[in-house]
């Protein structure tokens, strides 16, 4: 989404009292404690439980705010406020994904990695080409059964 509604380049972050991103953020926020404090527990299940928490307000951010429809209202000025929000809510998920980068690394370090370089601005300010995380396999299972 910042590619196609800022040419790949992620807004500046003014998201406080933001409609719909309240949510996402404080469980951005309270992940690193919540994740430190299960792992010293040795719970795993509650530290991914704590990071869980930031897709599952993510998603509900992106379907609240619906900002494929704050940049429709953006370009037929509809709204004098749609630009703006729309920014709050793609730094928020940027944020989200970052932190989510953050959180995965003692889990999945290579997953982690690849997430946290889709979300850093190379040298011309913007994000890297959007391409899939995990590219969906060429062949069917059925396919590679193995032979006699």
């Amino acid at each position: 989404m910042v590619h196609r509604f800022r040419d790949g380049v992620v807004p500046a972050a003014e998201w406080p009292g933001e409609p719909g991103t309240e949510s996402v953020l404080a469980a951005c926020q309270e992940a690193p404690d919540a994740v430190a404090a299960a792992l010293h527990d040795v719970d795993f299940r509650r530290a991914a439980a704590a990071v869980w928490r930031i897709v599952d307000e993510a998603n509900r951010c992106i379907d609240e705010t619906r900002p494929w429809e704050l940049a429709r209202a953006e370009r037929r000025h509809r709204s004098a406020c749609a630009g703006h929000r729309l920014d709050a809510v793609l730094a928020a998920l940027v944020h989200a994904c970052r932190t989510l980068a953050g959180e995965l690394e003692p889990f999945l370090p290579d997953a982690a990695a690849l997430i946290a370089r889709r979300c850093a601005p190379g040298p011309d300010g913007r994000l890297p080409s959007p391409a899939p995380l995990f590219p969906h396999s060429t062949h069917r299972e059925a396919d590679a059964t193995p032979g006699p």
